[in-house]
């Protein structure tokens, strides 16, 4: 039952992260869209997916908001150069990367950011935690923006929701593997 409960509330992200988008993407290629009007459309779906959540949540969740307004500066970085769809590559795997720099970062400093989601957990599982989960973080990150400049662009949605699922899957085995390890 707690299977179906956990299946029920990721599939939505799931279907607006990575089916929707490729789906979108190679019909709109079909139907004969340039890739940088595909690749926009393709790349809204998780952002209006966030902007609903947030709405209906009426939380606000930091990463979302700051995905949001790299969505928009990508937007805008594709019309000032005059319809280059790099941008629209670039937007998701650099904050990937941010956020993994983020983490390790924290590390530097003694100050493992999943310290503090997560009170009364020792200090040092908290550390081996946040250096995962932040090399995860910025090894897809880097991953998909070489992939970004290696490939063409049907290419890249696909291989990249290829690198995201296989990223997202990584990160919640280790994660769980990490855990019961570190009891």
């Amino acid at each position: 039952m707690k299977d179906e409960v956990q299946i029920k509330k990721y599939l939505p992200s799931l279907i607006f992260s990575i089916i929707l988008p490729v789906v979108a993407y190679l019909l709109l290629k079909t139907w004969g869209s340039t890739d940088t009007l595909a690749l926009g459309i393709a790349t809204a779906f998780p952002v209006i997916h966030m902007v609903w959540s947030l709405i209906v949540r009426k939380e606000v969740n930091p990463v979302s908001l700051v995905a949001i307004i790299g969505f928009l500066i990508s937007l805008l970085t594709v019309y000032l150069t005059h319809g280059n769809n790099l941008a629209f590559k670039l937007w998701h795997p650099i904050l990937t990367a941010a956020i993994g720099t983020i983490f390790l970062l924290s590390l530097v400093f003694n100050r493992p950011l999943l310290e503090f989601a997560n009170e009364g957990q020792s200090h040092k599982k908290m550390m081996i935690l946040t250096l995962f989960m932040g090399l995860v973080f910025v090894c897809h990150g880097l991953s998909v923006i070489l992939l970004a400049f290696w490939v063409k662009t049907t290419a890249f949605v696909l291989i990249s929701k290829i690198i995201d699922f296989s990223a997202v899957a990584i990160l919640l085995l280790g994660l769980g593997f990490l855990r019961k390890k570190l009891i």
